[in-house]
């Protein structure tokens, strides 16, 4: 089986300098909605936001967001309701990773013949916000840009070429909801895993943040784009990241409407602090990630989009994964094949073939590709939400010389998308 190397190296995070000098930093968990959750899993009653910047942070028991998700929804479920505006938004992973650094390369499988097909099946899908990560190289940005304009779309993935092609971001958005003049700017986050610009693949995470008017209507709509930092062992890394990109939100006038995508490398949930692969090898300390979606809710005001919509089944489908991967599970998901059936929740999952060639039985599942919203305008409403593209596409006609053993289908990316349906009132 072909697999992805993975760049394990020593972390070197920044340190940012302001981390406890902000009110936000030193509230008591307990006292906030969204991040109740995790100081019962503590087990401490007057720990606060910065102990979750902690490099010995350690859980009494599972966090578990299911109130969270309950609460949020409910309280959306509750909105006046009305008719107006129909707004789909999309983000994505598209997993056009293919870098070589020393003597190795990290590739996501059969890039080549995928990348012929993700400019016409991501804009063919009529989705009028687009969210994209890992277009790491200039020629699959330019590739998208200009099948996106042909498409009516504005496409912007940062201004300078060494910053996106440390980022690999890109947004999208239907030229008709453009209403006037727009804004655009990028930013990199102060803590990076050194590692993975140098001596790794010349990656350093950041965001990009594009805002215009709303056409026909009075609605200022600010879009933040953003890929973390990955592996379990970096939470601290992206709990630093998420605090910079919510206070950077934090900025945005309160009446605005926010709409944050991006593949945030960690989900809300994972059922177990340890996980043991088909090796037999253990991997403790998974709880600290489901911090991260906890603190950029906190310091953003954002609400988890997909959640308001439709409540977000994580803690269900984490009950399900069997505890101990064995060798089984390189050829079969979880070692049970109908783990597969219910595509509702996981994004990050090795139910995705290519998902599962590149990382099988190495880690949990994860909802780790997010849609969130801040909404000022007191209008929005979520109607729907879905995975997009988990179904293989047929690639049999696809020139062979693209990928070597080339089988007929695959998925798109290494990734499932995540969409929602919103709605803004009149």
């Amino acid at each position: 089986m072909s697999r992805l190397f993975l760049l394990f190296a020593v972390a070197c995070t920044n340190p940012t300098k302001t981390l406890g000098d902000l009110d936000e930093d030193t509230v008591v968990l307990a006292d906030e909605p969204m991040l109740a959750h995790l100081s019962e899993a503590l087990g401490d009653p007057g720990a606060t936001v910065l102990d979750l910047f902690d490099e010995d942070l350690d859980f009494a028991s599972a966090p578990d967001p299911s109130d969270v998700f309950a609460a949020t929804h409910d309280a959306h479920a509750a909105l006046p309701d009305g008719s107006g505006r129909t707004l789909s938004v999309l983000t994505y992973n598209a997993g056009l990773l293919s870098r070589r650094y020393l003597v190795f390369k990290v590739a996501v499988p059969n890039i080549d013949a995928r990348r012929e097909r993700v400019a016409d099946e991501v804009f063919g899908a009529g989705h009028d916000i687009v969210f994209l990560q890992e277009v790491w190289e200039m020629d699959d940005a330019r590739m998208l840009a200009e099948a996106g304009e042909a498409a009516g779309y504005r496409v912007w993935y940062g201004d300078k070429r060494k910053f996106h092609r440390e980022t690999g971001l890109v947004l999208a958005v239907r030229e008709a909801l453009i209403g006037g003049d727009d804004t655009q700017e990028g930013e990199q986050y102060d803590a990076q895993w050194r590692s993975e610009n140098f001596p790794g693949p010349n990656l350093k995470r950041g965001f990009l943040h594009w805002s215009f008017p709303l056409a026909g209507s009075d609605v200022d709509v600010h879009l933040f784009d953003t890929h973390l930092t990955p592996f379990y062992t970096e939470w601290r890394t992206r709990n630093l990241q998420v605090r910079q990109l919510g206070l950077a939100i934090a900025e945005v006038p309160d009446d605005a409407l926010v709409l944050v995508g991006g593949d945030m490398n960690a989900g809300w949930h994972y059922p177990r602090d340890l996980w043991v692969d088909a090796e037999g090898e253990e991997h403790p300390g998974w709880f600290r990630n489901t911090t991260m979606p906890a603190l950029l809710a906190y310091y953003g005001g954002l609400e988890d989009l997909a959640n308001a919509a439709e409540l977000a089944m994580d803690p269900v489908r984490g009950a399900d994964i069997p505890e101990g991967a064995d060798s089984g599970w390189l050829d079969t998901p979880y070692g049970d094949a109908s783990l597969c059936d219910a595509q509702d929740t996981y994004t990050a999952t090795d139910c995705n073939h290519l998902y599962l060639t590149s990382y099988a039985a190495t880690e949990f599942p994860a909802r780790m590709d997010l849609l969130w919203v801040r909404d000022g305008t007191g209008r929005v409403r979520a109607r729907s939400r879905e995975l997009a593209f988990v179904q293989p596409l047929d690639f049999s006609g696809t020139d062979a010389k693209l990928d070597e053993a080339l089988p007929d289908t695959f998925e798109l990316s290494d990734h499932y998308g995540q969409q929602v349906t919103l709605e803004i009132l009149d």
